[in-house]
């Protein structure tokens, strides 16, 4: 991902909700502008989970950014594989 890639879903109007995808098969769901931001490097992705986490996300560890046509609720956060690889 680059950060011109991340400010164009940002700047979407009217605004279109995506997915960050990270390499380890996590995905963040960005369901509205006010919710993700990156600093102004562009290094670290800023991102407020549904349930008021916070997530500090560094951008190179996003592989892509995928459109969603609608917004689940939860989870806003979907967990990648176990630390041996499994559940």
């Amino acid at each position: 991902m680059t950060l011109n890639e991340f400010a164009r879903e940002m700047g979407r109007r009217p605004f279109r909700p995506f997915q960050l995808v990270l390499v380890d098969g996590r995905s963040f769901t960005v369901d509205h502008p006010e919710f993700a931001s990156t600093d102004r490097r562009g290094r670290v992705v800023t991102f407020h989970a549904g349930d008021n986490t916070r997530h500090e996300i560094d951008s190179r560890l996003i592989a892509e950014i995928v459109a969603v046509d609608s917004v689940e609720e939860e989870p806003t956060a979907t967990p990648g594989p176990g630390p041996n690889g499994g559940e």
